[in-house]
């Protein structure tokens, strides 16, 4: 790679503008013919920071941070020379020559610009639709009913794309845009390029790290469709590499070394609304170690805020995981109150958010509640699958001071002898037991019988076809399966589902299990389900939902009986009773249906 003139490093020193260039990061007061402010590299109330305009200089009496405009930059995006030089250059309409006096261009790096500018515009024309039409007025009543600020709406620069799904082909191609740009824009559907992708949606435009849109998210707000729908990879834009609202957050994430992982936008939007402006998201994806690498130079501890329910809690746990290994510390965020923190946010105020950032518990102690959850550790069998699942923890820690102290707590609160403990784990590492993949989300992989229930053939007819899992999730949620192997299926798809992405690489990626991984290979590759498909997979969804109809039924009907026992005339027993009651009338009248649909 040739190395960039020093004539071009010289007019970047000249003409950047250090005072705007800090001031981006930091406010600045003039005191004289200078300027002083609070370090942006660390935590300071009284201002040691001082800026130098005529020498380009600063320096930091507290921490002793200095340098020029270029170490400035560099320091605080954590980027290399030459990308500080190439960003400060673009910054200032400065043409990067190379030595030999050769400019180097790039065609890959023009178009990308081209297409930031592209994605600029139309984000602002959404913004206009959301505004300022009547066509966007139910989206932004929307958002008033979710409690999103105008302030906040402005800021993230949310928007309406229009229902008419041809509108924005004919708007861009009055504005000289070619078609062949616009095919490879993602802004189109590729079987028929006339269709936006976007269309009857609120957006959330994405920027990058500097602030510039570089691809959009949709939510629906009535009619059919998935949730979201989120622009693909493009030349511009890798998905797994990118951070929602990171432009945003990474000067408080650089301040408090800490960031807060949520789930989707809205979460992200609550967090910053209240305040609490580190927060970011994956986009449409599951957390990738790519973006936790981005994060890596700013934070060293990581929050956690994502849904609990199943998917939710299998996402807490996998990013647990990869975060010790990238040596972060991992806390958790547990919201109560209200479903996400939009809720809470809009039901409670910022301060119940606020006490629930600075409540967040060790990923240690979170795991180790949840497992008590999941098995029953009064007895020695629970206590022993709760302690197999912990080690896979144990496993990525970073330091054997922290392995030894996580099975010392794992002692202390499962109440088991340390020797034990340390005794287990040690032999199940010489048996080759212990996890030794690549993938650092993966688990230890463990021999398990899978059994081809009607639950675990129903999930593998819609992975399958996976065009019917809308179908499936409509009717059915991750607890209406009893077989665990099913429900973990289920909620592999959900999260697929969640991230648009249902291709077999995907799905096996996030497999537990080479047993079930060949179970589902298998599945496919036969055509087992493909003869009447639709039939199969609805006649699955039917028996799924009437068994788990039978179990809550017999499980209401058990609670009825004992509270009956206990009423005595006490008037919120009776309140119970007979919401008890008239759940149960439900549930009968559903089964009923189903019964006679099926004569």
């Amino acid at each position: 790679m040739p190395k960039i003139a020093h004539s071009t490093i010289d007019e970047v020193n000249d003409r950047t503008d250090i005072i705007a260039l800090i001031g981006e990061y930091t406010r600045l007061e003039r005191r004289g013919g200078d300027y002083w402010g609070c370090c942006p590299f660390h935590n300071e109330k009284t201002p040691s920071f001082h800026v130098l305009p005529d020498k380009k200089m600063y320096h930091c009496f507290g921490c002793g941070a200095g340098g020029t405009v270029i170490k400035f930059y560099m320091e605080m995006e954590k980027a290399s020379f030459t990308e500080a030089v190439t960003a400060l250059a673009k910054k200032n309409g400065i043409p990067i020559e190379y030595e030999g006096n050769e400019v180097e261009y790039k065609p890959e790096e023009n178009k990308k610009e081209l297409y930031k500018e592209l994605y600029s515009r139309v984000a602002g024309t959404f913004r206009y639709f959301l505004t300022s039409t009547d066509q966007g007025a139910f989206a932004k009543n929307y958002l008033e009913s979710r409690g999103v600020s105008e302030e906040i709406a402005e800021k993230f620069k949310l928007g309406y794309a229009p229902q008419d799904r041809f509108w924005l082909r004919n708007f861009l191609k009055s504005k000289n845009y070619s078609d062949e740009f616009l095919n490879e824009s993602g802004l189109f559907s590729k079987k028929n390029p006339a269709v936006s992708f976007f269309s009857d949606r609120l957006i959330f435009p994405i920027f990058d790290r500097a602030g510039k849109t570089v691809a959009f998210g949709g939510r629906i707000l009535h009619g059919d469709g998935p949730k979201y729908l989120n622009s693909g990879d493009l030349i511009q834009y890798k998905k797994g590499e990118t951070l929602f609202a990171f432009n945003f957050a990474k000067q408080e994430i650089r301040q408090t070394k800490s960031v807060i992982l949520c789930e989707g936008y809205m979460d992200v939007i609550a967090y910053h609304q209240a305040g609490i402006t580190q927060a970011v998201a994956p986009l449409g994806t599951a957390l990738t170690q790519d973006q936790l690498k981005i994060l890596k130079p700013f934070a060293d501890t990581v929050l956690l805020s994502f849904d609990n329910d199943g998917a939710g809690q299998k996402a807490t746990w996998k990013a647990v995981l990869m975060a010790r290994k990238e040596g972060f510390t991992v806390k958790i965020i547990q919201l109560s109150g209200g479903k996400d923190p939009s809720e809470i946010l809009q039901q409670f105020g910022k301060d119940s958010l606020t006490n629930a950032v600075n409540g967040a518990i060790l990923d240690s102690d979170f795991l180790l509640i949840s497992l008590a959850k999941k098995y029953n550790i009064n007895s020695p069998e629970g206590k022993a699958k709760a302690s197999l699942e912990f080690f896979d923890y144990v496993d990525v820690l970073q330091s054997d001071i922290q392995k030894e102290s996580s099975l010392e707590q794992l002692s202390q609160t499962y109440q088991l002898n340390p020797e034990a403990v340390k005794s287990d784990f040690e032999n199940r590492s010489i048996r080759g037991k212990r996890a030794e993949t690549k993938a650092p989300e993966s688990e230890v992989v463990r021999k398990v019988e899978i059994k081809p229930t009607a639950e675990v053939r129903a999930v593998l007819a819609v992975i399958s076809n996976t065009d019917y899992f809308p179908l499936m999730r409509n009717s059915l949620t991750a607890d209406d399966f009893e077989d665990v192997i099913a429900r973990d299926m289920f909620i592999t798809l959900e999260e697929c589902f969640r991230e648009d992405s249902f291709s077999y690489d995907n799905i096996l990626e996030k497999c537990s299990s080479d047993e079930l991984k060949k179970l589902i290979a298998k599945a496919v590759t036969t055509g087992e389900f493909t003869l009447n498909s639709q039939q199969a997979v609805e006649d699955s969804i039917k028996m799924v939902r009437y068994n788990s109809l039978l179990r809550k039924r017999e499980h209401l009907t058990n609670s009825i009986r004992q509270l009956s026992s206990f009423q005595n005339g006490n008037l919120e027993t009776e309140q119970k009773l007979n919401a008890l009651v008239t759940e149960k009338i439900n549930i009968d009248t559903e089964l009923q249906k189903m019964r006679e649909t099926n004569k």
